[in-house]
């Protein structure tokens, strides 16, 4: 019998013990890799296009318009390439449960310059023509079975038409696909012109501008500009990259960078306390057997051995578990909140730090029973058991 027959079945004698301490291992390594997902989603890279987006909103609150004229203030600044703008509609389709991410947006610009949106140009070019159209991720389309050139009133909470109400009569005319699947096609987009001579007030304003970048720009330099030439209006600015204000959006709820710290020093001392404890239990009461292997010939490097391998199969078998319940977990998360935090899931380095974790939470739970065999004397052990 070798030694990983050896760790095999020492590790399955205490079956219960065995089973919860990989569950203890499991559930933290679990929290650890849902935590790290959804810090993914707040520090992942940006594509080439998002690291010249910049976001321009009223310096206060998001929930604060800005005039629409900033659009042609800011595109004459040294350094931005384009500029476009939208403003939040959100609303519902029939009734509130069914809430949609609904945004009013310049039709001239804004799928230019948001060209991760995947639309045909024939599409694209009959929305631009209809007044009152709608363009509707593919996920939404056929959530609701909507195809082009149905009629869709769309309910709002917040705005309201020169009519007196909150319903607005639109019609589909296209439908994107995104590069992220189905959970980059959960939004909504109608011709700002609409909406704004639509609306019953605050008209001529927008919730957010955004301004694009030449490639030999600095971002941060044209960022101060743009903020320096609203800074004595009654609307001054606050321009940040698009990755800053998504990140920022989130940390107001929580700072996701100290949750991460936290859990995983909660995770390392945890899983040294439970298997710690178990190595040690099942070291003792195998002591008398450890002293009959070394009796016959067994090193206590290779008892060592024994133990650390015992540990690190513990560790790894219940962060494996815990890594893809996670991973499923995350896969829905990403669509749950594919409008409010993109790109939430698990990425490949997370899987190097868990592998790290593992080896170096099995090496210090091995230390103790490793000086107990390395001190362990065949006579007094075998004699007292007698």
């Amino acid at each position: 019998m070798n030694i990983f027959q050896l760790v095999w079945v020492n590790s399955f004698r205490k079956k219960t013990r065995f089973s919860l301490t990989c569950i203890s291992v499991m559930i933290a390594f679990f929290l650890f890799s849902i935590l790290a997902g959804i810090n993914h989603a707040l520090t992942s890279n940006v594509s080439s296009n998002n690291q010249l987006r910049l976001l321009t909103s009223h310096k206060i609150s998001l929930a604060r318009s800005l005039p629409i004229n900033y659009q042609q203030k800011i595109a004459v600044i040294a350094g931005v390439e384009s500029v476009s703008y939208a403003s939040w509609f959100g609303g519902f389709f029939k009734d509130e449960t069914n809430q949609l991410a609904v945004l009013a947006v310049d039709h001239n610009s804004y799928f230019e310059m948001f060209d991760e949106y995947y639309i045909s140009k024939l599409q694209l070019e009959q929305w631009k023509k209809t007044r009152t159209g709608l363009v509707v991720g593919q996920a939404i389309a056929n959530k609701y079975d909507w195809k082009v050139g149905d009629r869709v009133p769309l309910n709002s909470s917040i705005w309201m038409n020169r009519e007196g109400s909150f319903t607005w009569p639109f019609t589909v005319a296209a439908i994107y696909q995104s590069a992220d699947g189905a959970s980059g096609e959960k939004q909504i987009f109608f011709q700002h012109s609409y909406f704004d001579k639509a609306r019953a007030y605050a008209r001529n304003t927008v919730s957010w501008l955004t301004p694009k970048v030449t490639e030999q720009a600095d971002v941060d330099e044209v960022s101060q500009r743009i903020d320096k030439l609203f800074v004595n209006s009654n609307g001054a600015t606050r321009t940040t990259t698009e990755q800053v204000f998504i990140k920022e959006r989130v940390q107001q709820f929580v700072d996701m960078a100290m949750v991460i710290k936290l859990v995983v020093i909660a995770v390392f001392f945890t899983l040294l306390l439970i298997v710690c404890n178990t190595m040690v239990q099942s070291n003792r009461e195998r002591l008398n057997e450890s002293a009959m292997m070394k009796a016959l010939g067994f090193s206590s490097l290779f008892l060592i051995a024994q133990v650390y391998l015992e540990s690190f199969f513990i560790l790894a078998l219940g962060a494996l578990f815990g890594c893809m319940f996670a991973l499923l977990c995350l896969v829905w998360l990403s669509q749950l909140f594919a409008n409010f935090l993109p790109g939430i899931a698990i990425d490949n380095s997370h899987y190097l730090s868990v592998a790290l974790l593992v080896l170096t939470a099995a090496t210090l739970c091995s230390l103790l029973p490793a000086l107990t065999l390395n001190r362990l004397t065949i006579s007094k052990t075998l004699g007292a058991k007698a």
